[in-house]
């Protein structure tokens, strides 16, 4: 029974375990306006009054945001 277990024990360290986890990277997808709707929101854009700050700002952030999602999405291909 010893000598079982230390064979055991032995041939153990002598196999080999490969670890291989798949990576998964998970990018929300962007929405894809029609070129109708994108020159709606500039005309609405442009009839906003001209000491507006708020909106302007949103809209920055909402490229940054989408920017950033276009580069996770590399990202992701590249894997």
């Amino acid at each position: 029974m010893v000598a079982l277990l230390i064979g055991t024990v032995l041939l153990s360290g002598c196999a080999k375990t490969v670890y291989r986890t798949q990576l998964e990277i998970y990018c929300p997808p962007i929405t894809v306006f029609d070129e109708d709707f994108n020159n709606k929101l500039a005309d609405e854009l442009e009839s906003l009054p001209s000491d507006a700050t708020a909106i302007p700002e949103a809209l920055s952030n909402y490229v940054y945001l989408r920017d950033r999602v276009r580069q996770c999405q590399i990202e992701r291909d590249a894997l």
